[in-house]
């Protein structure tokens, strides 16, 4: 394997694992929780519908738990279930609510997705630049690494927002940008 490849596969690796290794050490450490696992219980405001279990108590009343909760914790009533999303979303700050977010860990998170699209989105003004440039639609290899890096970051994000359709619309194009690097390094050995 040539020593081209070797960088083409690491540089691969380290984009992929190092905010993963991020991620998991944050959420180790207790700072970000994952829905259904709560930093603050009951419930994270960020938890999906999907997570929430409704039931109905001995009375008859319908009550709400979390997927994942702790055996032995109190399943909320529709009152109490409504006044504590309420006087959460209350403290939130405005930018959080419109971000759809609910912390300021998670703010990081966003800042992450935006460069990670601007990377992506910037590929394009490099391959507009170097075919104006050359007078010729050409195609930089500077394109597919941007294409790959960009790729790479909006996988991790679309992974920690638990969006599946964001996460597949970008694989499918990632194994291209890895496989186009692939034949440039075999082929010329060489970056242009």
């Amino acid at each position: 394997m040539s020593a081209n490849r070797r960088k083409v596969i690491f540089t691969v690796t380290a984009a992929l694992v190092i905010p993963l290794l991020g991620w998991w050490l944050l959420l180790t450490l207790g700072v970000v929780g994952s829905p259904g696992q709560p930093v603050t219980p009951p419930f994270n405001m960020s938890d999906r519908i999907s997570t929430v279990v409704i039931t109905k108590n001995d009375a008859g009343e319908l009550v709400a738990t979390f997927d994942g909760w702790k055996e032995g914790q109190k399943p909320l009533t529709a009152d109490e279930f409504f006044e504590e999303v309420y006087s959460r979303q209350v403290q939130l700050p405005y930018i959080l609510r419109k971000l759809d977010i609910t912390s300021r860990a998670s703010l990081l998170w966003v800042g992450f997705g935006l460069v990670a699209q601007g990377v992506f989105a910037g590929r394009m003004l490099v391959q507009w630049y170097a075919s104006e440039k050359a007078k010729a639609s050409i195609v930089p290899n500077a394109f597919w690494w941007m294409s790959l890096i960009g790729s790479s970051m909006c996988i991790i994000y679309f992974i920690w927002r638990k969006e599946p359709v964001g996460v597949l619309g970008q694989a499918t194009g990632w194994l291209i940008y890895v496989r186009n690097l692939w034949m440039i390094y075999g082929k010329s050995g060489e970056c242009t």
